[in-house]
């Protein structure tokens, strides 16, 4: 034999048909075990792989996952710092079932060119989206084209879809708890954006927590951010210069929290002493602050591979229902709000 083996030559070498050698190959079909070990050792003898182009032809699979990545936490260089380590889950959960991620960043909102259209020609089997809008065209190309999607903390409600996220409500009540018990009652709020589940939830979360607490309910307490430093940065000076400016801040993001520290030592005051902040997220960046940030830590890691294993339910089972799933989250107490 010259060249490189084919399916016929395993099939030959093996003694079976080709159509056994593809269900052995694919994981398919009724075999029995000798016949199954029979062809994976002539598969092994002769060192035939299989051409993915052509199993995809068959089997009506790349085995591809597009994973679009949106900028929606902030500037885009930013938002992967908190989305490095969910991505990193996604591969590794993806690869234990022979998968392959396939990044594709979210579009510019000016620009007419969807990611999917510069996927350089690739179908893929599933799309994992984070970190665009709710409102995003990309859910509504991908619900059209029937491509199964798992949001993380993005809803759509495509028929074969599923959601993962982190729950939201509950963070922002462990925040305005904990700040409760410091004694404070003017309580800020920098929101995130509010197109986003997580700036929609968290902004009425604190909303129902505030009333709940008997905080003090001023407007020029909420203020909307964008989840990036530079909007935590700038509300945060619109908040210190208000005539009673709030004694705590609960902002949306990490990224908006590290800025809010920077504009109270720049005001004069001490953060975590005169003005408590808390974040949201717990970044790397969070326990290197000064002072060290207090914030609500997400499980980043199981976000990333609860999205990768239902991206992989939604292709093999096809009639399955999509799945909601929302993981808790815990506060981490830290100097920017002590005692």
């Amino acid at each position: 034999m010259s060249g490189r083996p084919t399916i016929h030559d395993v099939a030959r070498s093996a003694g079976v048909s080709i159509a056994t050698v593809s269900r052995v190959l694919n994981d398919k079909g009724e075999v029995s075990a000798p016949t199954r070990d029979r062809v994976r050792a002539a598969a092994t003898s002769l060192g035939y792989a299989a051409d993915p182009a052509a199993r995809a032809l068959v089997s009506q699979q790349t085995r591809l996952v597009a994973v679009v990545v949106g900028d929606n936490s902030g500037h885009r260089d930013l938002s992967l710092i908190f989305f490095g380590k969910v991505l990193a889950a996604i591969s590794r959960r993806l690869a234990q079932s022979r998968y392959e991620p396939l990044l594709l960043q979210a579009a510019d909102p000016r620009s007419e060119v969807s990611p999917l259209d510069v996927s350089f020609g690739h179908r893929f089997d599933a799309a994992i989206v984070i970190g665009v809008d709710d409102d995003d065209r990309v859910i509504g190309s991908l619900d059209a084209g029937r491509v199964p999607l798992v949001g993380v903390d993005v809803r759509s409600s495509g028929a074969r879809s599923a959601f993962v996220g982190s729950d939201h409500a509950e963070g922002v009540r462990l925040a305005i708890a904990h700040l409760h018990a410091l004694g404070h009652r003017r309580v800020a709020h920098i929101a995130g954006a509010a197109n986003t589940v997580a700036g929609a939830d968290r902004m009425a979360a604190f909303s129902r927590e505030a009333e709940r607490f008997g905080l003090e309910l001023r407007d020029e307490y909420v203020r909307s951010g964008d989840f990036s430093s530079a909007s935590g940065y700038g509300e945060t000076c619109a908040l210190l210069a208000l005539p009673t400016p709030p004694t705590a801040i609960v902002a949306a993001s990490d990224l908006m929290a590290l800025a809010a520290l920077q504009a109270i030592w720049e005001s004069g005051l001490r953060p975590g002493h005169d003005v408590a902040v808390v974040g949201f997220d717990d970044l790397e960046a969070a326990a290197l602050a000064y002072p060290p940030l207090t914030t609500i830590r997400q499980d980043r890691h199981a976000l990333g591979t609860l999205a990768a294993t239902r991206a992989i339910e939604l292709i093999e089972h096809p009639d399955a229902a999509g799945q909601t799933t929302v993981l808790p989250v815990e506060l981490v107490v830290r100097a920017s709000s002590a005692r």
